[in-house]
């Protein structure tokens, strides 16, 4: 486990999440991203292929299922742009096929039960737990949202890389590692996680 994942000079690749899910990462709130895969990516669903990733925020879905309360959902602007400001980076991954241990990662994400046991679930049985260090940039990157940027997917490709010069982390060193040695923990790295190389 990387006490610090190296943040990349810069990063071309993009992934949707609901908008108070990013809210809840950039805040430093939320650790774990949890994801079966969206509509577009079809029967093979999401594969977790990128060791870094800028947070692409949405709102497709949110309200159907849900977050816990007290979260804020945030708002997506409509002006054509999307606002990229805080970069996740890989530290762990590990698939979890059941339930009893995805109740135990509550504490690290904003989810409702009912949004995990539905989105578990869903086709075959199981979600990705990827645990992650978000850092963050004082002045977002606006993009124009383009024909490739639309629908329900997971992945969303930059026209070019983007820098993630002055960019910080969310949580301090101790904090950071403190919640990826409680997922460890919970999530047995012998049996359950396969990691990016």
């Amino acid at each position: 486990m990387p006490l610090h994942p190296a943040l990349p000079a810069t990063c071309s690749v993009a992934f949707k999440e609901w908008t108070g899910v990013c809210h809840a990462l950039i805040s430093g709130r939320q650790g774990v991203i949890l994801r079966k895969g969206g509509i577009s990516e079809g029967p093979g669903g999401f594969r977790p292929e990128h060791p870094a990733f800028w947070l692409y925020p949405t709102s497709l879905h949110q309200q159907e299922q849900g977050l816990k309360p007290g979260v804020s959902a945030g708002e997506v602007t409509t002006d054509g742009h999307a606002s990229l400001s805080a970069v996740a980076v890989v530290a762990s991954i590990h698939f979890v096929d059941r339930l009893e241990i995805l109740d135990q990662l509550d504490p690290f994400h904003v989810w409702t039960p009912e949004t995990v046991r539905a989105r578990f679930r869903y086709r075959t049985p199981g979600l990705w737990a990827l645990g992650v260090r978000v850092f963050r940039r004082e002045d977002p990157w606006r993009i124009p949202v383009t024909s490739e940027q639309l629908g329900c997917k997971s992945w969303v490709p930059l026209d070019e890389p983007l820098s993630t010069g002055s960019a910080r982390p969310v949580v301090d060193d101790a904090e950071f590692r403190a919640r990826m040695e409680a997922l460890a923990r919970i999530l047995d790295p012998k049996v359950s996680d396969s990691r990016i190389h």
